[in-house]
């Protein structure tokens, strides 16, 4: 009686451990665009070259701040998504996303972007958006 009673209070235990675990996990990136004051809607789509067996991401909506640049919105949407973005402090370019860097499957390839389907040559952080824009990230020759 006393061996089926302390595995009654080991599994109550160990399920009221798993609730308090669950209930306290960090809901920040779920949250993240919840917290855009000033929302806009935007789309974005990830090109991704064909070497890197990863589906492409294609016109996924989300909100980000109005007035937000190009890098501040690509960074809102990776957070969400938990996508690894890598980007150069220092000069605000993006050089990798997933996983796929600039120059690792082709010397020579960085990421670019385009606006509404029109190639971009500013800096992502230096590009405003607007409501309804749609931000293509592709993998192209420098």
């Amino acid at each position: 009686m006393k061996k089926k009673f302390s595995i009654i209070f080991i599994c109550a235990l160990a399920l009221g451990l798993a609730v308090c675990v669950t209930g306290c996990r960090d809901k920040s990136s779920s949250s993240a665009e919840e917290s855009v004051v000033n929302p806009i809607n935007l789309l974005i789509s990830i090109d991704y070259p064909g070497k890197a067996n990863k589906p492409d991401l294609e016109n996924f909506k989300f909100k980000a701040e109005e007035d937000s640049s190009v890098l501040e919105a690509t960074e809102l949407y990776c957070n969400i998504s938990e996508i690894q973005l890598l980007v150069d402090t220092t000069n605000n370019e993006v050089q990798g996303i997933n996983g796929i860097n600039n120059g690792e499957l082709k010397k020579k390839y960085v990421w670019k972007y385009k606006i509404n389907g029109k190639e971009v040559s500013d800096n992502p952080q230096d590009y405003d958006l607007k409501d309804g824009d749609n931000i293509i990230w592709y993998y192209t020759k420098k």
